[in-house]
């Protein structure tokens, strides 16, 4: 199990300096430009693979299996890489087509280390009640609380429409940014960390709600935080008392 940790980190580490350190922007933009028609599509793809089987190689030793991974590398890379060019340059499908490369990563770790037993073992972890609580803790203070403080809320917004300067859906981003790390801290128990979140936003909104033709938003912007607060909070709370219940 340590060893296959070591190699699973080893490729992880060499993968990030490699896609974020050592090839250059320039790669990026171009095989982002020129799709097929960079060659640095394919020697990132190469790159990659040759990387990969070098690490290997230090960990399972050379054979005809490692052969096969590293051209089944060498094919992935390349595809999930010419597939991300034809989606929009966002976070969504940026993550996406990482979690994509990592995930070809992991298969082939544990394929290459005959370490396939372990598989169910941690499906079985992962699909257990106590994990799942956890999670279903964050999906509910994430987009259905960002929709039930809407609903709430729209009976007293003093705006019909977002100004001109704001971010667009900016406030939804920094309101889920918000109640995950309160919801990370109700599980911890770090309780004092939530006034600091909470104080830490306050300080940074107090430049645009100090005049006092902005009372009306001040007060939407007050109740709009204590809401997601209380919302966070409760849910950590629960989630952290059935967790116990569930040992």
């Amino acid at each position: 199990m340590e060893q296959l940790a070591q190699f699973a980190l080893s490729v992880g580490v060499a993968y990030l300096v490699l896609e974020f350190y050592c090839l250059p922007l320039q790669w990026s933009v171009s095989i982002r430009r020129a799709k097929l028609a960079t060659p640095r599509l394919y020697w990132r793809a190469l790159i990659i693979s040759l990387t990969f089987a070098a690490i290997a190689w230090f960990f399972v030793g050379a054979s005809s299996q490692l052969l096969v991974a590293s051209i089944a590398l060498l094919f992935a890379s390349f595809l999930i890489k010419l597939l991300s060019t034809y989606l929009p340059d966002t976070a969504r499908y940026f993550i996406g087509s990482q979690l994509a490369q990592v995930l070809v990563f992991l298969l082939l770790v544990v394929d290459l280390s005959h370490a396939w037993h372990i598989v169910e073992p941690l499906r079985q972890q992962l699909m257990q009640p106590k994990v799942m609580v956890v999670g279903l803790a964050y999906l509910i203070i994430l987009t259905p609380t960002s929709k039930i403080l809407a609903l709430v809320l729209q009976r007293w917004s003093p705006v019909t429409q977002q100004p001109a300067q704001n971010l667009p859906m900016a406030g939804q981003a920094i309101g889920m940014v918000e109640r995950s790390l309160v919801l990370t801290c109700v599980l911890l128990h770090q309780f004092s960390a939530i006034g600091f979140i909470v104080a830490a936003k306050s300080i940074f909104r107090f430049g645009d709600l100090t005049g006092q033709s902005d009372r009306q938003l001040t007060e939407y912007v007050m109740l709009g935080t204590l809401l997601s607060v209380a919302i966070s909070v409760l849910t950590g709370l629960a989630a952290h008392a059935l967790y116990h219940a569930l040992a």
